[in-house]
């Protein structure tokens, strides 16, 4: 297939149906339409919209994990000072508190320190009733 060469600038260029005499003649390829795409390649959706939105309800509960952890280092410091293992059991039975309301996501941190503030106390006063009785 040949082309036929481009008018001249000095030609006019004929108008023709889908032409206006300003423009110079163009001819472009024409090529045959893309197959059509099987099923498996367009995305599938779940019928949700992709995105959660926030609504107008209360925000967002932050999580205060601070009295598990406090329970557990509580807990390891009642082995040397005595009275922080009362806090360990206390500042743990806070933090499984926490947990069972949803406020806190730290269950074993808080209840290790929480275990961990009982045995501490329970070795201190055993350790006080053997020191009373060696007199």
């Amino acid at each position: 297939m040949t082309t036929p060469p481009p008018p001249e600038p000095s030609e006019p260029a004929e108008p023709g149906p889908d032409r206006s005499p300003e423009e110079p003649a163009q001819q472009f390829p024409q090529y045959p339409p893309p197959p059509p795409l099987p099923p498996e390649a367009y995305p599938t959706y779940s019928g949700g919209s992709g995105y959660e939105y926030g609504g107008y309800g209360a925000p967002p509960v932050r999580r205060r994990n601070g009295m598990g952890v406090a329970a557990l280092v509580l807990g390891i410091v009642g082995f040397l000072i005595g009275p922080c293992s009362i806090l360990a059991i206390v500042f743990g039975r806070i933090g499984l508190n926490r947990v069972a309301r949803g406020e806190a996501t730290n269950r074993g941190v808080a209840q290790a320190g929480f275990v961990l503030g009982i045995v501490t106390l329970l070795l201190w006063i055993l350790g006080i009733i053997l020191l009373a009785n060696q007199h």
